[in-house]
């Protein structure tokens, strides 16, 4: 800074996958009401219509829902939301991904944790000579939730 001027202050952002080849990343929403009519611009019908979702998902008992989720574990991967009407493969990709969607938004909190810290078939267990010198990854689950 120039003499008599006041340093500036800068906020420096790093992009959170930098250095990770494989990161778990959840989108939540939070809010039990999700959109305003003449919010930025939001119609009446438009918030209306986000009403109706709002109340079929889990915003309205918990107060936020999962939109996205980043390298899903294979216990959630797997699971098929179509099974009661045939399955995945019976149905075109855009139903299978609105399904996926509507199930992932329905989780309850303790559903999406439990998913979100599950460990237990990926990443792959580094074996025994290996842990001698690094964690499982078990361990570094237990010492983020630690902190």
């Amino acid at each position: 800074a120039k003499e008599g001027e006041r340093p500036k202050e800068l906020l420096v952002m790093q992009n959170l996958r930098d250095g990770f080849n494989k990161l778990r990343m959840l989108d939540i929403k939070v809010g039990q009401k999700t959109a305003q009519a003449g919010w930025q611009g939001k119609s009446r019908m438009a918030a209306m219509r986000q009403g109706i979702v709002d109340g079929l998902t889990n915003s309205s008992a918990e107060g936020f829902r999962l939109e996205g989720f980043d390298n899903r574990p294979p216990s959630l991967a797997s699971m098929d939301p179509l099974i009661d009407v045939g399955g995945v493969e019976k149905a075109n990709a855009k139903r299978v991904k609105q399904a996926e969607r509507i199930m992932l938004q329905r989780l309850p909190a303790t559903e999406i944790l439990a998913h979100f810290i599950d460990v237990h078939q990926e990443p792959a267990d580094p074996g025994d000579a290996a842990l001698k010198s690094r964690l499982a990854p078990v361990e570094v689950a237990e010492i983020v939730l630690h902190h």
